[in-house]
């Protein structure tokens, strides 16, 4: 099984599966969900998950004793529980408990502030216009916990002249660009084979230019907006890329 692997452990009356699922469709990462303890047991010992999600109808003896040894043996391994009382499960060493499923916005927070990060995140954007690239600098540096360091070029060739001899943890990408846009930049990016997640960061940008794209792989997707919306969500789905990488 590939090593990015997230196993949801789920009853078939329960809710969170699709949510799961829908969050994790930009990452690089194949997701399982079972409903069967056995089953569940077998693939933790099968897949090594790298994100596991468990109601408490999964919490027997034994299988606890295998989160136990995975956290053990993989520092970067978390857990979470579904659908539980904290106060109940307080003493249980797991990441993160929801006791319900949240907004989108609110379970994005609380689950990326549990992910290791390395000491430094570095960024290429790609995108003709300055100030994009000003807005990016502006609210990324400064910052500690990751501490982030920015590249910015006006095109695709540009990028790619870049990745020959860098390579960033994430590349955030304009679609139209003069000399060599987005599109063309990832068809090329992608076949350099590179593994380097790209969010593709647009003001507006037709279904069919997202379909040639996704011709050549499956980048995550982020709308332009006003400054503090927006920056602040391209910064969380960074975290989240850079910790399945």
């Amino acid at each position: 099984m590939p090593e990015n692997a997230i196993l949801i452990l789920e009853q078939d009356s329960g809710n969170w599966r699709k949510f799961l699922v829908d969050y994790f469709a930009d990452v690089p990462a194949v997701v399982r969900t079972v409903s069967q303890l056995t089953q569940g047991a077998v693939l933790m010992d099968r897949m090594l998950p790298q994100v596991m999600f468990a109601e408490p109808a999964f919490l027997n003896r034994s299988f606890l004793q295998k989160v136990r040894v995975r956290k053990n043996t993989d520092p970067s391994f978390r857990s979470y529980l579904l659908g539980a009382d904290a106060l109940k499960y307080k003493d249980i060493s797991f990441d993160g408990i929801f006791p319900v499923i949240p907004s989108v916005a609110e379970f994005n927070k609380r689950f990326v502030d549990t992910l290791p990060m390395p000491e430094i995140i570095r960024l290429l954007v790609v995108d003709d216009e300055e100030e994009i690239g000003a807005l990016v600098r502006d609210y990324f540096e400064g910052r500690k916990g990751p501490a982030f360091e920015i590249d910015c070029v006006p095109n695709g060739a540009k990028a790619l002249a870049v990745l020959a001899h860098q390579k960033p943890h994430v590349i955030v990408l304009d679609v139209k660009m003069p000399v060599m846009d987005g599109r063309e930049f990832y068809a090329k990016f992608k076949e350099r084979k590179q593994d380097i997640p790209v969010i593709v960061f647009f003001d507006s940008v037709s279904g069919e230019e997202l379909i040639e794209i996704r011709k050549f792989g499956n980048p995550a997707v982020l709308e332009k907006g006003c400054q503090g919306s927006s920056l602040h969500a391209l910064m969380m789905l960074v975290k989240k890329l850079v910790y399945f990488s």
